[in-house]
């Protein structure tokens, strides 16, 4: 892993956007993996002003999105659909024949997962795939457990992502998860991990050490060869 610490949330964005261009402008139509949260938003607000000076930036641009909330009230806001639309899909001008994305009101989860999967498999690997980090260590939604799932799936969410405190606050919370697996993502060319806001100190101090366990999924990145972790040292 590549650490790269800033002493805050704009200039560690400004290094993700930097190494997201450099990729960009040597193969425009990569596929991108599009990741919603607050960790991430500040590289999309980047590449929307970079769009904004230079229409040509990302017309080309493939996107995939890295995972969804199920379970929640039909019309809710909190969705990672909303999130990115709102952030980067709309602003960056991606059209639908561009963008593969999960329905976070299917009503068929399962097949809505071995849809994703397929488009991965036929568009794929994916070229740059952005994460977060959740308090718990978890990536995309595969949280810690015995095992990790490689593919696209449906999954358990652990209490401590569901005791955070946004999804608390939810009338109603989300009760599942479908998230690409962690084999979608160590398949990616380069994977960028931004570390930002509140709560992850912890998970970060754990992420130093180079051991590796699907107790804290976040590890398993030190498997892949091209991993630049962004830091906003506030955060940690």
């Amino acid at each position: 892993m590549n650490f790269h610490y800033h002493p805050d949330f704009e200039s560690m964005s400004r290094k993700g956007f930097e190494l997201v261009k450099m990729d960009i402008d040597l193969k425009p139509n990569l596929l991108f993996c599009v990741a919603s949260g607050g960790s991430p938003s500040g590289l999309y607000a980047e590449m929307v002003r970079e769009k904004a000076k230079k229409q040509a930036f990302g017309s080309e641009l493939r996107v995939i999105k890295l995972d969804e909330w199920g379970g929640l009230e039909p019309g809710s806001t909190f969705t990672s659909e909303h999130d990115v639309q709102t952030k980067f899909i709309q602003p960056m001008g991606i059209s639908d024949e561009r963008y593969w994305t999960i329905d976070p009101f299917t009503s068929d989860p399962a097949a809505a997962c071995q849809k994703m999967e397929e488009e991965i498999r036929r568009e794929g690997p994916i070229d740059i795939c952005i994460l977060g980090i959740g308090v718990n260590g978890h990536i995309a939604l595969n949280e810690p457990g015995e095992v990790a799932r490689p593919e696209f799936h449906v999954c358990q969410l652990a209490e401590s992502t569901l005791n955070n405190g946004m999804i608390k606050s939810l009338k109603q919370p989300p009760t599942f998860g479908m998230t690409m697996g962690v084999g979608n993502i160590l398949q990616s060319k380069r994977i960028l991990l931004f570390i930002a806001g509140s709560g992850k100190k912890e998970a970060f101090e754990r992420l130093l050490k180079p051991e590796v366990s699907t107790q804290f999924p976040a590890s398993l990145l030190w498997l892949h060869p091209n991993v630049d972790v962004l830091v906003d040292e506030r955060a940690v």
